[in-house]
C-alpha cells in the first residue's frame, strides 16, 4: 500500500532509472503514491528518471506532449526541492545544491508516434531516454511480451536518431531479437532501465546472461526492478539482493543501477512501500558483506556515469 508517511531512513544515495509516478497525475511534492519529491529528498544525493507511460489506447503523441508539459510544470512549481536536468553535469549541480535531479523518459516510442519529428520535440522538452517498445509490438520493433520481431529498418533509423540527438536508448520491454539488433546498431551505451536476471527468474522481461554481458561490453547499465513477478524466488527484498549479486558475479559492478518501477507496479516486496524504504535493500546488501563503495556505485554512481556517456 502507498503511504503519505515520510519515515526516517538512512541517508543513502539514490538514483533510479524508472518510475511511472507522473502517470498517476498526483502532485509530485507530496502524494500517496510510491514516489514523491519530499521522500526523494530524504536521500543524499538523490535523482529520479520520471517516465511518461500510457495504456495502448492513449499511446500517441497527442497524449504525450501535454503530459510532458504537465510534468515540467510540476517540477518548476517545486524547484526548491527538484531541478529538471538534461545532463550528468546538471545532476551533479543539483546534488551540490541539495536538490533532487529529475530526468524525463518516454516508455514506448509509440507515445512519440515512432516519429523523428516527435522525438525532436520531446528532446526540446527535456526527454533524455526512450524505450523502443512497451508491451506491444510497434512499427519500430517487437516487444518482449508480444513477439520476437527485431528492429525494422525504421527502428534502426530511430535508434540511430536517438543516439545522434543524445537520447539514451532503453531496451527494457524489447524482444530478445530486438535487443540484439539494438546492440549491433548502437554507437553509444544503452540501458535496460528496469530488468532483472533471467537466470534467477525466467520471465522474458528479464535479461539473459549474454544480454547483460553485452550491456557490460557496451558500457551500459541494467536497473534492478522490485516487481515481485520479475524477482521470483521469495519475491522479497532478499530476492532483489540476489539479482544484484548475480549481476555482480557476471562482472557488472559498474553496470548495475536501480530501476525500481515505482508506481508502475501494483505489488512490492514486503517492507517496501515506496522510495522511502529503499534503504532496506541497501541494508540487506551491507549485511551480505558488500562495501559502501560498491553500493554507492549501484545506488547512484553507475547511472550517473552512464548518462554522462550516453547523452
Amino acid at each position: 500500500m502507498c503511504t503519505q508517511e515520510n519515515t526516517k531512513m538512512e541517508t543513502i544515495p539514490y538514483f533510479d532509472a524508472h518510475c511511472d509516478t507522473i502517470t498517476k497525475f498526483r502532485p509530485l511534492r507530496k502524494n500517496s503514491c510510491q514516489v514523491d519529491l519530499e521522500r526523494l529528498s530524504g536521500h543524499r544525493p538523490s535523482a529520479q528518471i520520471f517516465s511518461v507511460w500510457a495504456p495502448d489506447f492513449l499511446a500517441n503523441g497527442w497524449y504525450t506532449m501535454p503530459v510532458l508539459k504537465h510534468l515540467r510544470r510540476e517540477l518548476k512549481r517545486n524547484e526548491d526541492l527538484v531541478c529538471l536536468c538534461v545532463s550528468a553535469q546538471e545532476a551533479r549541480q543539483a546534488a551540490e545544491a541539495g536538490r533532487v535531479a529529475a530526468f524525463l523518459s518516454v516508455e514506448g516510442a509509440e507515445l512519440l508516434d515512432c516519429s523523428a519529428a516527435r522525438l525532436h520535440a520531446a528532446y526540446d522538452l527535456g526527454v533524455r531516454m526512450v524505450n523502443i517498445t512497451w508491451n506491444r509490438d510497434n512499427v519500430l520493433a517487437g516487444a518482449a511480451m508480444d513477439g520476437e520481431g527485431g528492429l525494422t529498418p525504421r527502428g534502426r533509423a530511430f535508434v540511430r536518431g536517438c543516439q545522434q540527438l543524445g537520447i539514451a536508448v532503453d531496451v527494457s520491454h524489447l524482444s530478445d531479437t530486438g535487443f540484439w539488433d539494438v546492440m549491433r546498431v548502437a554507437e553509444r551505451p544503452v540501458l535496460a532501465s528496469h530488468s532483472n536476471a533471467r537466470a534467477l527468474c525466467g520471465h522474458k522481461r528479464n535479461l539473459t546472461d549474454a544480454q547483460f554481458r553485452a550491456i557490460i561490453h557496451n558500457g551500459g547499465v541494467a536497473g534492478i526492478n522490485l516487481y515481485p513477478e520479475f524477482l521470483g524466488r521469495g519475491r522479497d527484498v532478499e530476492a532483489a539482493a540476489d539479482h544484484m549479486e548475480y549481476f555482480l558475479s557476471l562482472g557488472g559492478r559498474k553496470n548495475i543501477c536501480l530501476g525500481c518501477d515505482f508506481d508502475g507496479v501494483d505489488e512490492l516486496p514486503a517492507g517496501i512501500r515506496g522510495v522511502q524504504d529503499v534503504d532496506l535493500l541497501y541494508t540487506v546488501m551491507r549485511s551480505r558483506g558488500w562495501s559502501p563503495a560498491i553500493l554507492e556505485d549501484i545506488f547512484y554512481n553507475n547511472l550517473l556515469r552512464f548518462l554522462e556517456e550516453a547523452l
